[in-house]
């Protein structure tokens, strides 16, 4: 199995939508090419989390820190990115919110991409998702 080309991946903003209490949230990927032994992709993704138990009011959010359970434990963040015609899972283990500034408000995540799951030939990894929620 490759280590997957997370250099390559720019995150370039994120959407909050739902419910109090059932939250989802869409961090938006700049399209790049990704190749694994005689297959290459152009890849235009998204990440999409869904199922998370916060408010959507981003004023109750500001300067808060939520830690996660992974899946299948009870609570946990219904998320996932699509690539090579698969829907890859990704954990994730906290999301921190910054403050709200100029017409956003930065958003960190700490994941898990599970992408050994779908036999992706990737190995799975963490890695620290930043960008802002445009408001």
């Amino acid at each position: 199995m490759e280590v997957f080309p997370i250099e390559r991946v720019k995150f370039t903003k994120a959407a909050l939508s739902g419910i109090d209490g059932n939250a989802s949230i869409e961090i938006y990927i700049a399209p790049f090419e990704l190749a694994l032994e005689e297959h290459s992709e152009q890849v235009d993704t998204s990440i999409r989390l869904d199922s998370i138990n916060i408010s959507v009011d981003v004023k109750e959010l500001e300067g808060k820190k939520f830690l996660f359970p992974v899946n299948p434990l009870s609570g946990y963040i219904d998320g996932s990115i699509y690539f090579f015609s698969t829907h890859n899972p990704v954990d994730v283990i906290s999301i921190k919110f910054g403050t709200i500034k100029s017409g956003k408000m930065s958003i960190t995540l700490e994941t898990k991409w599970i992408l050994e799951f779908e036999m992706t030939g990737y190995k799975n990894f963490e890695s620290v998702v930043a960008t802002d929620i445009k408001l």
